[in-house]
């Protein structure tokens, strides 16, 4: 016992420094567990708080698609949601014009309320295929729910890039 005293009184400087050492590892690690692992249940964290408060129901997406379908250019149509994008897709039959298409496609913001407009995020994809006669397009298009309420075309078309490479 007397050596475990006599030990203890001639390093008590590091056993000191060796107890403040452990202490501000473990408050480290605490706060590096707690910043990067967070304490969210979910995947999107609290983004997703506006678009709890007002859910779009299945009818607002049939309701889309219904009035797509009823345009004769429109050949196949899909509609889903994932966080607060919502993802509509067209595709057109081969001769319908990409300024057409962006029309047709814009028509459907207004199957939407201010409200829904002003939490959701809409993400337009657009395509017709090409034939010999008419060469077909690829677009997509988004609308922010913060930004001015236009749709934002990106023209990035494969079959033009082909064509082009050809020449």
């Amino acid at each position: 016992m007397g050596k475990i005293k006599r030990v203890l009184n001639e390093n008590k400087v590091l056993i000191v420094l060796g107890i403040i050492l452990i202490l501000c590892l473990v408050i480290v690690s605490v706060v590096a567990l707690t910043y990067f692992y967070g304490s969210s249940d979910t995947v999107y964290g609290n983004r997703l708080e506006d678009a709890q408060n007002m859910p779009l129901n299945d009818k607002l997406f049939k309701d889309i698609e219904s009035e797509l379908k009823e345009n004769e250019s429109v050949k196949k149509v899909s509609t889903s949601l994932k966080g607060k994008i919502v993802y509509i897709s067209i595709e057109f039959v081969e001769e319908t014009k990409m300024e057409s298409a962006k029309g047709i496609a814009a028509s459907t913001l207004t199957l939407f309320n201010d409200d829904e407009l002003a939490i959701y995020d809409i993400e337009f994809t657009i395509s017709s295929l090409s034939t010999k006669e008419f060469v077909g397009y690829t677009l997509m298009g988004a609308r922010n729910s913060n930004g001015l309420g236009e749709i934002v075309w990106n023209n990035y078309n494969i079959e033009t890039e082909k064509d082009e490479e050809v020449e």
